[in-house]
């Protein structure tokens, strides 16, 4: 006698229904992906800010100013070399772009302070506002990050002095 095997697979319903389900899945989850990722650009952003501001402090704290702009602001600052590394600071930013460094003496005229950049950045501004809110004071005009140029420049602010 021989021993028939009957080969049963999936139906059409079944793989309709688990396709549904993955969907459905997919569908919920990629919002909470862009999130998880929105921040931790926004985390890196910080973190190089905090790095730099630190170098630029340490400057000020020894020269008793701020460095000046540079002629072509997207150079690396010569006068922070040995406070920052030259590869961190022209490496592309978390939001694209590169650092830049404005002291902004021409515009304030008294004291001094400063600003890291993010110039030609591919951020949208409603990133920026979320980041904003979750780590500074949720509004962009004002705080550590802000956004100036029309919304075309990122800044991380250095406090006045």
């Amino acid at each position: 006698m021989r021993n028939v095997k009957k080969n049963r697979g999936f139906t059409l319903v079944e793989i309709m229904i688990v396709v549904t389900i993955i969907g459905l899945l997919a569908t919920i989850s990629l919002p909470v992906f862009k999130q998880v990722g929105l921040k931790a650009r926004g985390t890196a952003f910080l973190n190089d800010g905090r790095v730099f501001s630190e170098a630029f402090h340490r400057y000020a704290q020894e020269h008793g100013e701020f460095p000046r702009n540079q002629r072509n602001r997207e150079n690396f600052p010569a006068a922070m070399e040995g406070y920052i590394s030259y590869d961190q600071w022209v490496r592309t930013t978390p939001f694209g772009g590169k650092y830049s460094w404005d002291d902004y003496r021409r515009a304030n005229r008294s004291g001094h302070g400063g600003a890291i950049m993010i110039l030609k950045g591919t951020f949208k501004m409603k990133d920026i506002r979320q980041i904003d809110s979750w780590f500074d004071d949720g509004n962009i005009k004002t705080g550590v990050i802000q956004v100036r140029s029309g919304g075309a420049t990122v800044y991380y602010m250095l406090e006045d002095k």
